[in-house]
């Protein structure tokens, strides 16, 4: 388990927690001592606030903690990084400063994750093409699923610059992201959402008949 990596993690999203643990794929063994504690995988957390909250099914205390199922499971667990992200996703550590090519195998530009939760406090988890909140279709384990869209592609600005968090940034879903990027220059939101509507009043259309 890495401690130092957990802390870091705790204290980015501000958890009010005395103990932090991390494990890649939320496979924890090791006691919880103090409480109340957050239990860190890949994408997300688990806060643990006392004794109590181990007294789960899906949870075997013993002399250590097994969670067969990892902490994604839990009903308490909360997503709030995503693996797989878009490469002009990539979070960087400069607030509100986009651009520098970080060459690891694939170009990635630099992100900020402040400029992305500014942009969602604005407009909130629901995709501005389609209109859907992913959690009203998955549930909870979706609830803060979303995309950040970049409307101007950094690979086109080539230099350092202050991103506005609601004119530069727009929430989309996974889907309605990737069709943006199906086409060089990027489909702009609007174009896309005509494609669906489209779509509906073709479908419509054929039942109708």
């Amino acid at each position: 388990m890495n401690r130092k990596k957990a802390d870091e993690l705790s204290k980015e999203f501000g958890l009010n927690v005395v103990q932090s643990r991390y494990s890649d794929w939320g496979n924890f063994y090791g006691l919880v001592q103090n409480y109340p504690c957050a239990l860190w995988d890949k994408s997300g957390y688990v806060i643990f606030n006392n004794e109590d909250d181990l007294n789960i099914p899906e949870i075997s205390v013993a002399k250590r903690i097994n969670i067969p199922k990892r902490i994604s499971s839990l009903k308490t667990y909360k997503l709030v990084l995503h693996e797989a992200q878009l490469p002009e996703e990539l979070p960087s550590g400069v607030e509100y400063q986009e651009g520098t090519v970080q060459k690891i195998i694939v170009n990635k530009y630099e992100r900020d994750k402040n400029a992305r939760y500014a942009c969602l406090s604005h407009y909130g988890y629901i995709c501005q093409v389609c209109h859907v909140k992913l959690s009203d279709v998955y549930g909870d384990i979706a609830e803060n699923l979303i995309h950040v869209h970049h409307l101007k592609p950094i690979s086109e600005i080539g230099e350092n610059y202050t991103v506005d968090p609601i004119s530069d940034l727009l929430p989309v879903c996974p889907n309605c992201h990737t069709v943006i990027h199906l086409r060089n220059p990027p489909y702009l939101p609007q174009e896309v959402s005509h494609m669906l509507h489209k779509a509906s009043t073709s479908q419509t259309d054929k039942i109708a008949i």
